[in-house]
């Protein structure tokens, strides 16, 4: 009896994989294969592989879109808003994890993570105005990194309650100060904590729509998801190079995950261990 429902659950197990592996696959095809395809094979023949491949649709898209200068744009605002991240969130996990009681601050960071941007859309874009924020990069790295925060301390505190503090106290006998302390010591013990929240975060960041388009109007200020955005017109969408920009603004993102996927599957792990 536990040999069948052990090999029931495996069943079941791999039936819900392979679902979740179609429901994957089949947009993403899409998406690579209608980069692909001229308009009218692409709205004959969605899903399979272009007849005629269409390699030029890349090479427009590029041009069309002013992609290189969206791409400057996005990884422009997305490595800064990463780096004061990481310093921010690190620097405040310490003495949260380390001279307070969690438990109760923690519920102050989950209520910033829940609260919907939409509520306080008004309220920043008319602060914004006053400081004359509205069409620069500084004002939308201030909201990314405000956005971001919370949950990249929440992240960053939990990893921190899982080292051991007999290290801080060899230290101290050494004469280290506090800063030292971190910066030297526990903070190269966050790298699979540093990757979780890099890869999170660029992820999010880097195809954030709703805050460029609000706060970035101006053309040359465009990022990756507004030039891709400028493809879909009134009366018409030019589906192929919707398609192509996707599939390049894709690949950033594809680096950033292989270079950190050990240390990002490490600091899963750990955080699992720790839940």
């Amino acid at each position: 009896k536990i040999l069948n429902s052990e090999r029931g659950a495996f069943i079941v197990s791999i039936i819900i994989v392979l679902f979740w592996t179609l429901i994957t696959i089949i947009p993403l095809s899409i998406v690579v294969f209608g980069s692909l395809k001229s308009a009218r094979e692409l709205a004959l023949n969605p899903i399979g592989l272009p007849q005629v491949w269409q390699w030029g649709q890349y090479k427009k898209a590029f041009i069309d879109a002013h992609l290189l200068r969206a791409l400057g744009n996005s990884a422009l605002l997305t490595v800064t808003s990463l780096f004061f991240l990481v310093i921010f969130g690190a620097s405040a996990s310490y003495p949260l994890a380390r001279r307070t009681k969690w438990a109760p601050y923690s519920y102050f960071f989950l209520s910033g993570i829940m609260v919907p941007f939409q509520l306080a859309m008004l309220p920043l874009y008319r602060l914004m105005t006053k400081l004359n924020l509205i069409n620069t990069h500084v004002g939308v790295i201030f909201i990314y990194i405000a956005v971001s925060l919370p949950m990249t301390i929440f992240l960053y505190t939990g990893f921190v309650k899982g080292i051991s503090s007999d290290l801080e106290d060899a230290a101290k006998v050494d004469g280290a100060t506090q800063f030292r302390m971190f910066w030297q010591i526990i903070f190269p013990l966050l790298r699979p904590a540093t990757s979780t929240v890099i890869i999170m975060n660029s992820i999010s960041l880097w195809n954030d729509f709703f805050i460029v388009l609000l706060f970035l109007g101006k053309r040359e200020y465009r990022t990756l998801q507004l030039a891709m955005y400028s493809f879909i017109q009134q009366y018409s969408t030019r589906w192929g190079l919707v398609f192509a920009a996707v599939v390049l603004s894709m690949i950033p993102m594809i680096i950033v995950f292989m270079i950190l996927q050990k240390q990002f599957i490490k600091g899963l792990s750990a955080g699992a261990v720790k839940g």
